[in-house]
């Protein structure tokens, strides 16, 4: 008897952990990877993760080369430069549509569909969409990504600097920041979200001198000057107020890789939460029958390295109880 195929979309912690469970519980998993590698945002993110059991001091990277090795060990099969085109429904499942990086098309057939395509770090388009702003981003002096700083920290040295966001990535960025720069400014929409450890740590900083904090704080223009960049500021029950910083780090949230999902098929429909991400019951099933979500993609609340690995076990579990039930 055939063993049953799943697809998972997305080779970050989550769907690699489920493709191992689905292979040690008798079930034939493939995973498809838009990317080159495996590991999802932790190759990109090089910082020490402090979260993960057993694994002490390990950065993205090692933990992504560590996940994806155990993958090629265990021969489960990936889909590299992979791009899921169309999916259609058949009487056991899915047919599964790619476009590989040759720009050739294959298909697969599948009994069930795992969707762990994780999160992307909102951009510019938050401040809206002028000529100044695509200017300051296209020559570099805006960064988006969590921890594009941390390359360029020696070119920060003596500088000015503004960080916009007020979670635990805007919070570390800035003590990353101040240790080089002359001043680093916190600019802050409404009140921090942050984690209380780093909060303290960046309220040393600020008794310093070295860091300014704006609290409850829209930012309204962004404008080129002579020697940067020259932010307008609308501080709550006050006038505006203009900065001139060297350059602009936005840590301003994540939205969940999801909008692909509204040109495929009877995925179109598949019901969400608030800004996107999928709803779930709690063994990861989806409003489309046999289609499952897992990781960050269907976790708003709680986004890490561990909970994805657990969502994915979970599912996979879920999964092979639900063909075993339909067989």
């Amino acid at each position: 008897m055939n063993k049953a195929v799943v697809g998972i979309l997305g080779g970050g912690p989550a769907g690699m952990s489920c493709a191992l469970w689905l292979k040690h519980l008798g079930l034939s998993p493939i995973i498809i990877e838009r990317n080159a590698a495996l590991g999802g945002q932790l190759p990109d993110i090089h910082r020490i993760n402090r979260w993960v059991l057993g694994l002490p001091s390990r950065t993205g990277p090692e933990l992504a080369k560590l996940y994806s090795n155990h993958i090629t060990e265990e021969n489960i099969p990936v889909n590299y430069n992979a791009r899921l085109t169309a999916v259609e429904a058949t009487a056991v499942g899915y047919r599964l549509i790619l476009q590989e990086a040759d720009e050739t098309q294959t298909s697969i057939r599948v009994q069930a569909l795992v969707i762990a395509t994780g999160l992307q770090a909102q951009g510019i388009e938050v401040f809206g969409k002028t000529p100044e702003l695509d200017l300051l981003y296209a020559r570099g002096l805006i960064g988006c990504h969590p921890t594009d700083h941390l390359d360029k920290l020696e070119c920060l040295r003596g500088k000015t600097v503004a960080v916009i966001g007020g979670g635990d990535n805007a919070y570390f960025t800035v003590k990353d920041v101040a240790a080089v720069a002359a001043r680093t400014h916190l600019i802050i929409r409404s009140r921090p979200q942050a984690q209380n450890t780093i909060r303290r740590e960046v309220k040393t900083l600020i008794d310093l001198g070295l860091v300014i904090e704006y609290r409850e704080t829209q930012v309204e223009t962004f404008r080129p000057s002579q020697d940067g960049i020259e932010i307008c500021l609308n501080q709550l029950g006050s006038t505006s107020v203009k900065i001139k910083v060297d350059k602009v780090f936005t840590r301003t949230g994540f939205t969940p890789n999801t909008k692909f999902l509204g040109s495929l098929g009877p995925l179109a429909n598949i019901d969400k939460q608030v800004r996107g991400y999928l709803s779930t019951d709690s063994r990861k099933r989806t409003s489309v029958d046999s289609v499952y979500a897992i990781g960050d993609v269907a976790s708003p609340n709680v986004q890490s390295v561990v909970t994805a690995i657990a969502e994915g076990a979970i599912a996979a579990r879920a999964i092979a109880e639900d063909i075993g039930t339909r067989e």
